[in-house]
């Protein structure tokens, strides 16, 4: 297959985007680094760095943030990106439960979700959903804003195989790179693949590059997500500014959002975070930053 057949174009309301993808990022060996440390070794260092496994730490984690879509993965993606409800959103995480509430709320109204391990809850404006795409799109991107929000704790608890890439240079840096294989998968996916890179002085998350093999649509394509502007919180690191590129079937833009609210260890229970509602120690906006 030649360059011009591995060119994607899409013609999407009049417009034409056209652009050579790249393809997803394979390992057929594992790296022999400089260093000597392996795809695990690296994973180790990133997870210390940032505060340890999460799971073993009892609390919660709490936190506000704003975004923008961009127009085209609107378009192309309506159900993944759900733009009218996902803009600004209330987060409530309890790592030891493998809870992750999230409270989006949008120009249509406000859509409600909680996750948890093998099971997906959605209220839009208080009714409870039972559509499988809405349930399966919503399962993947849910489990993808862990990944991208508390990362090395999510690869830690899923990855079956860990994997030193080459290392990458971006804008005369440096970063360590490993792929990891995780089941499950991201939603209803049995398994997806994470390349994830790493800042080599600080061993802090610098940006995870992802499958998506949870929903019908999105089989095949691949994102890429940066994470920058690390605060700490309750004695863990995490990112507070993100931005989200499609890197394949074709280039562009997807989503930027920021932490504009955080705060931890509130002590609110699964109740507090059910039946479309946050109540009690969840009612309260996290933040604001500082």
């Amino acid at each position: 297959m030649n360059v011009l057949t591995r060119c994607f174009v899409v013609v999407i309301a009049g417009a034409v985007l056209a652009g050579c993808a790249t393809g997803f990022p394979r390992a057929s060996a594992p790296f022999d680094a400089p260093d000597g440390l392996d795809g695990r070794a690296v994973l180790a260092r990133s997870l210390s760095a940032h505060g340890g496994d999460l799971r073993t730490r009892p609390g919660d984690f709490n936190y506000s943030s704003d975004g923008r879509w961009y127009s085209l993965i609107q378009r192309i993606q309506p159900v993944v990106s759900d733009a009218g409800y996902r803009v600004t959103s209330q987060a409530r995480y309890s790592p030891s439960q493998g809870r992750y509430a999230v409270r989006h709320q949008g120009p249509k109204g406000i859509k409600q979700v909680v996750r948890t391990a093998g099971a997906i809850e959605v209220h839009y404006d208080g009714v409870r959903v039972t559509d499988p795409d809405t349930l399966s799109a919503t399962a993947m991107t849910s489990d993808a804003f862990e990944l991208f929000h508390f990362g090395p704790s999510f690869l830690n608890a899923r990855a079956t195989r860990v994997v030193r890439m080459p290392d990458a240079s971006e804008a005369g840096r440096r970063y360590l790179r490993v792929l990891a294989d995780i089941a499950p998968g991201f939603g209803e996916a049995p398994s997806d693949q994470v390349v994830a890179w790493f800042d080599p002085q600080t061993y802090l998350l610098y940006r995870v590059h992802m499958t998506l093999n949870g929903f019908s649509t999105t089989q095949g394509a691949h994102v890429d997500t940066t994470l920058t502007d690390y605060r700490e919180l309750g004695g863990v690191m995490v990112p507070t500014r993100f931005h989200e590129r499609v890197r394949g079937p074709l280039q562009i833009d997807a989503h930027t959002w920021w932490v504009t609210g955080i705060d931890a260890d509130r002590g609110w229970q699964p109740s507090d975070v059910a039946d479309g509602r946050f109540t009690g120690p969840a009612a309260r906006p996290a933040g604001p930053m500082r």
